[in-house]
């Protein structure tokens, strides 16, 4: 063997559950799709019937009044669809995670979606947005601002009611943040490979990807975070965030990498090696 041949990258220790092979699947994907819509119906449901409410109560918890359903008071007003202000936000949060993925699994990704992966990874992302929905009404973790009965003009209330609760505002930016880092690296990245000098090259690591290697894992744990602290404060915040930081660095990056140095080779590596952080600039 001579200096310039490498022996190949040993296989990865970790399987992503996500399918490697691009070739259209029809059948997973609408099942993910609808999956995936039927959880942001089911989140806006479990809050504008007090669905949650009986929940928490048959766990032998207090649940907060008024955060959901409007017109039990508190909760904030200006809700929508028969929600309170507090309410809708955490009934958009769910939809908005479900948009972001229909919209990847349908425009962007070109990997088939298998049934049985559909089905494990809708029903994942329906039991950590579940968990926020519940927790959100939930007295002893609820973010939602207290009750007031001097109500200003709605606009000015309603950014008043959001700024009152610094748990909630900081999670809807880290949501916000997250969200747009994910979906538009990924954008970025389609954008590259559509183009037909790239094709069966590595995405050169321009835009978002000069931040980080694996910019679009720091996005999602970022929104995943955000959407967790807009329910439940701090605590549940970071620990969803670390949970999915830990899971990126420990299983999704190694695997990641070694397919990427397989496929691609020393091309890859040049890549990654330039780019100074592999999941979130200033963390890891």
């Amino acid at each position: 063997m001579t200096d310039k041949q490498q022996p190949p990258p040993p296989p990865p220790k970790y399987r992503s559950l996500a399918s490697r092979e691009k070739r259209p699947s029809p059948f997973g994907t609408t099942l993910f799709v609808g999956l995936r819509a039927a959880d942001a119906i089911l989140q806006y449901h479990l809050l504008r019937h007090n669905w949650a409410h009986q929940v928490i109560r048959a766990l032998h918890g207090v649940p907060a009044t008024g955060v959901s359903a409007a017109g039990g008071g508190g909760g904030g007003g200006g809700g929508l669809l028969g929600l309170t202000l507090y309410g809708t936000i955490i009934s958009a949060l769910a939809l908005g995670s479900s948009l972001k993925q229909i919209i990847f699994t349908t425009i962007i990704s070109e990997q088939e979606m298998q049934p049985g992966h559909a089905l494990a990874i809708a029903a994942f992302n329906t039991v950590f947005n579940t968990a926020n929905t519940l927790l959100s009404v939930w007295t002893f973790s609820s973010v939602a601002p207290a009750p007031t009965h001097i109500i200003p003009p709605p606009p000015r209330r309603r950014s008043a009611f959001i700024a009152s609760s610094p748990a909630l505002l900081a999670g809807i930016a880290l949501y916000a943040v997250g969200i747009v880092l994910e979906l538009g690296s990924e954008v970025q990245r389609k954008r590259f490979k559509a183009k037909p000098e790239n094709q069966g090259k590595p995405y050169d690591g321009g835009g978002l990807w000069a931040w980080a290697t694996h910019v679009n894992y720091g996005g999602y744990t970022l929104w995943r975070a955000g959407y967790a602290m807009a329910a439940a404060g701090p605590v549940w915040g970071l620990l969803v965030g670390g949970v999915f930081f830990w899971d990126f660095r420990r299983r999704a990056v190694p695997e990641l990498d070694g397919y990427c140095e397989r496929k691609y080779g020393d091309e890859y590596i040049k890549i990654r090696d330039r780019t100074p952080w592999r999941i979130l600039p200033g963390l890891y």
